[in-house]
Parts: structure tokens; C-alpha cells; sequence
């Protein structure tokens, strides 16, 4: 998944944050499934878009995963929501056992990261169940109506994977510093998987020692231009001087360059967003975007949505907000 010398795991930086955290029934038996969501749902003036965000490795609490979640919602505006789903349910694919010294637990865990990319936090159980049927459906059930994905590391393999749905639920995606290659542990490709993600419109922020074929001049970003009728640099912007993890493992506190990399990686992230996914003439405006409705997504239904629409007797659960530590209990409690 990550290649050599990548950033290992940081704790995730101090303050308050500006989301929400709540609970919602998993599908098929599947535990509850959290969600960090910074923006407006059920309020006189609602959101309408939604992002998605998948997580690194080591899971959505970890780094600098919700601050990315916060800055990037107020950067797209209030229109948007932004959606840090746990799909780890609290078990990071890398480093799932707490109470090990860091770099042991790295070493011991990689192995473990493995075996669980391969046969665990698969395609159906990620994408397609939490993902695709039951986060989507339930924003959905709120009144969203677009959708837009952003992954790290092995969530931009979920971007990909999501982008390659043959319903198309996401308009567009950002895979930042992405890890195309969990493909290989399926039997597939890189390039594979670029053909199957097709002309829809995805952005790439790799760093410098990520796989070259996700950097300008590779192969899956010569597969994916050609698909879309755009030049390479459109859809792959390589940080050379940065190191794979940077965004959500890197310390801004300790080096302006990441800090100033970081910011980049954002205001990359939110315009691509906002140029694909659809949004008013203000926040095009505001954003310093011609107003481009070519790429706004045909909203899709969802005829077998396992989550209906909630009303008073829906069986919705526990709000948290501000800051959620690890040690933090979480009782579902129905609402009579």
C-alpha cells in the first residue's frame, strides 16, 4: 500500500474540532457505522452536495484526517456537507493494536495491514455495502443530491473503486497521495482499474516517492486524460518534494513546506470539486471558477436503499460533538 519511507502514524492535532460525530445502523448485520460530518443537514437551510472522505490506513481519527474534513467543508461552502466515514469500525488496517510502542506496532502491523486490505476492508464491505449502500442512501434520505469522493492512501483506492460503480453515485473524486496499487492484492491492475474509473473526473496528488504511473507521464494518468480529452496535468498533480502520507500524517507544526504543501493540496482538492460536481453561480464566483454545468451528475435513485428516510420513530443514534477520543463510549439510544 504505502511505499518505502512513508510518514508513519500522527496523532491527530489539538483544539476543538468543528463536526459532528453520530451512529447510524450498519447494513446486512454490520456494526454501526460512525460518522464525522462537518456541515448542515436537517437545518432551514441544508446542505445539498456531499463529499465522502476514505481514510488512510490508519483510520479516521488518526492525524490530520478531520482538520482536512473541517478546512475542506468551509472551503467549499455551505452547500456542501463532508463526510468522514469510520469504515474501519475503530480497527485500523495498519497499527489496530493500541497498546504497542508505535514503531513496533508499524513493523508487527504491517503484515496485519495486509491480510486485512486483502480479505477485509474489500471492495463489497467498504464501497459497495457501507459506502455506496448505506452512507449514500442515508444523505440521500437528508435531502443530498450530489456526491463527490476524496481519499489517502488506500482510500484513494476507494476513490477509484467508487468512481468505477456502474451506477455512478459519485460525480467526481481527489486521491491524495493514492495507493492505486491495493489493486494488485484483488488481481488486478493499476491500469486496470483507471480503465474501469473510465472518463469520469478524477484528480491525483501524489507525492514524489508514490508509483509513477499516478504521476504526469505514467500510465493510468495517460489512460485517465485520454478518457476525459484533457492533458495530463489535469488530472495528476505530483508533489515531488513531499513524502507519501504528508497531508494526513504530515506535522505542519515542524516544517512550513509541509504546511504550505498541505494548504496546496486543499485548495486543489475543494476547486476540482466545485468545477465537477455542480454548484450556484455565487460559490463559482466566490471560488474564482467559470460557471460550468457540464459535469453536474444525473442524480441516481436508489430503489433498494436499506435505509429509509428518518422520521421520529427511525431508530437514529447518538450525536456527539467536537472532539471524540479514542476512550469515548458510544451507547446507541433510540429516539421515541
Amino acid at each position: 500500500c504505502c511505499p518505502p519511507s512513508s510518514l508513519p502514524a500522527l496523532s491527530a492535532p489539538a483544539g476543538t474540532r468543528s463536526g459532528t460525530t453520530i451512529i447510524i445502523e450498519g447494513l446486512d448485520g454490520a456494526d454501526f457505522l460512525d460518522l464525522y460530518i462537518v456541515g448542515a443537514l436537517d437545518t432551514v437551510n441544508p446542505a445539498t452536495k456531499a463529499v465522502i472522505i476514505y481514510s488512510d490506513v490508519y483510520g479516521e481519527k488518526s492525524g490530520n484526517h478531520r482538520r482536512f474534513a473541517d478546512q475542506l467543508q468551509s472551503s467549499l461552502g455551505a452547500e456542501y456537507v463532508v463526510v468522514l466515514p469510520d469504515f474501519f469500525r475503530g480497527a485500523p488496517a495498519l497499527n489496530p493494536i493500541k497498546f504497542l510502542p508505535e514503531q513496533v506496532a508499524n513493523v508487527l502491523g504491517a503484515p496485519g495491514m495486509i491480510f486485512r486490505l486483502k480479505f477485509t476492508y474489500t471492495f463489497d464491505p467498504v464501497i459497495k455495502r457501507d459506502s455506496a449502500n448505506t452512507v449514500v442512501p442515508w444523505l440521500k434520505s437528508k435531502g443530498i443530491t450530489e456526491f463527490a469522493c476524496v481519499g489517502f492512501c488506500y482510500g484513494g483506492w476507494c476513490v477509484g473503486q467508487s468512481l468505477a460503480l456502474p451506477e455512478k453515485p459519485f460525480s467526481c473524486g481527489v486521491g491524495i497521495h493514492p495507493s492505486f496499487n491495493v489493486e494488485l492484492l484483488h488481481g488486478g491492475t493499476e491500469e486496470q482499474l483507471a480503465e474501469a474509473i473510465g472518463s469520469t473526473p478524477i484528480l491525483l496528488l501524489p507525492a514524489g516517492n508514490d508509483r509513477d504511473t499516478l504521476k504526469p507521464g505514467g500510465e493510468c494518468v495517460r489512460m485517465l486524460a485520454g478518457a476525459r480529452g484533457v492533458n495530463e496535468e489535469d488530472v495528476s498533480v505530483c508533489f515531488d518534494d513531499m513524502i507519501h502520507g504528508w497531508v494526513t500524517r504530515g506535522d505542519d507544526s515542524k516544517s512550513q513546506g509541509v504546511a504550505n504543501a498541505q494548504k496546496d493540496a486543499l485548495k486543489r482538492c475543494s476547486d476540482f470539486i466545485l468545477q465537477n460536481i455542480g454548484t450556484t453561480r455565487s460559490n463559482k464566483k466566490s471560488a474564482g471558477l467559470t460557471l460550468d454545468t457540464s459535469h453536474d451528475s444525473e442524480k441516481m435513485e436508489f430503489p433498494n436503499s436499506p435505509l429509509p428516510p428518518q422520521s421520529p420513530s427511525t431508530p437514529l443514534v447518538h450525536t456527539t460533538y467536537g472532539m471524540i477520543d479514542d476512550d469515548d463510549v458510544m451507547i446507541p439510544a433510540e429516539i421515541n
